[in-house]
């Protein structure tokens, strides 16, 4: 991780979205500044090889930015994994402002830290979507954890019902960043606190997380090779942390 590169191609990218209006191009922001973070000049971006197109082609390979619903990066990473080293780039949310925005003037109607935040459990739970690929030595996971403002402006809804239209969301900082290419990176993130062996029951508590994602977590952490199958303790399935 290089927060002053990040910063530099932060700036890059949203100055000239500034000058243009926020929403008027196709091209998430955050997507747009990682893309220019991790590949760098526009002979580098949206690149064709074979019957797709790739975010970034560089010196380590190709690169992919999915800022949501890894699963739709599956038959890509199958034509292009026997190929090439393929980055996959899934950012969490670590920390978000909600910003509403009169769509008129411009004008700042409110600002407030959201409540729901995207932590690294979650991030390891979207892999699912790739699973079938995890294991795969030209495979590469990044997962930067940033912090974001969500611009949004206001949709009157029926009688008193309001919501909210999602124009873009500003990437402000890297905060940290996880990276994937074996087994032991999985294994490393798993706390002290948590037995040798263990329940999806007992990662839960530990993680700090809700049941469904502690499942979906440890099923990852099963197909990359980190803990294994080992029996089941009352209704719970059993695992083991492989050494």
């Amino acid at each position: 991780m290089d927060r002053e590169r990040f910063e530099a191609a932060r700036q890059r990218m949203l100055s000239g979205r500034t000058s243009m209006g926020i929403g008027t191009l196709g091209e998430r922001s955050i997507h747009a500044v990682l893309k220019e973070y991790y590949g760098g000049g526009d002979e580098s971006k949206e690149i064709k090889v074979g019957r797709f197109v790739a975010d970034v082609v560089c010196e380590d390979g190709i690169v992919e930015i999915q800022t949501r619903q890894l699963f739709r990066l599956d038959k890509k990473l199958t034509a292009l994994l026997p190929l090439c080293r393929v980055t996959v780039v899934h950012p969490l949310e670590t920390k978000k402002v909600l910003i509403t925005i009169d769509p008129e003037t411009g004008e700042l109607i409110s600002r407030r830290s959201s409540p729901r935040r995207i932590g690294l459990w979650q991030g390891i739970a979207e892999l699912y979507g790739i699973r079938e690929h995890l294991t795969d030595d030209n495979l590469t996971v990044r997962l930067p954890s940033l912090s974001v403002e969500e611009l949004r402006t206001p949709v009157k809804g029926r009688g008193r019902q309001k919501r909210k239209s999602k124009l873009d969301k500003l990437p402000l900082e890297m905060l940290d960043e996880w990276v994937f290419t074996c087994p032991e990176d999985y294994r490393r993130l798993l706390p002290d606190e948590l037995p040798e062996e263990f329940t999806t029951e007992d990662f839960r508590k530990v993680c700090r997380t809700d049941r469904n994602t502690a499942g979906i977590c440890v099923n990852v952490l099963a197909r990359v090779g980190a803990v294994d199958e080992v029996g089941k303790s009352g209704r719970f399935k059993l695992y083991r942390i492989i050494k």
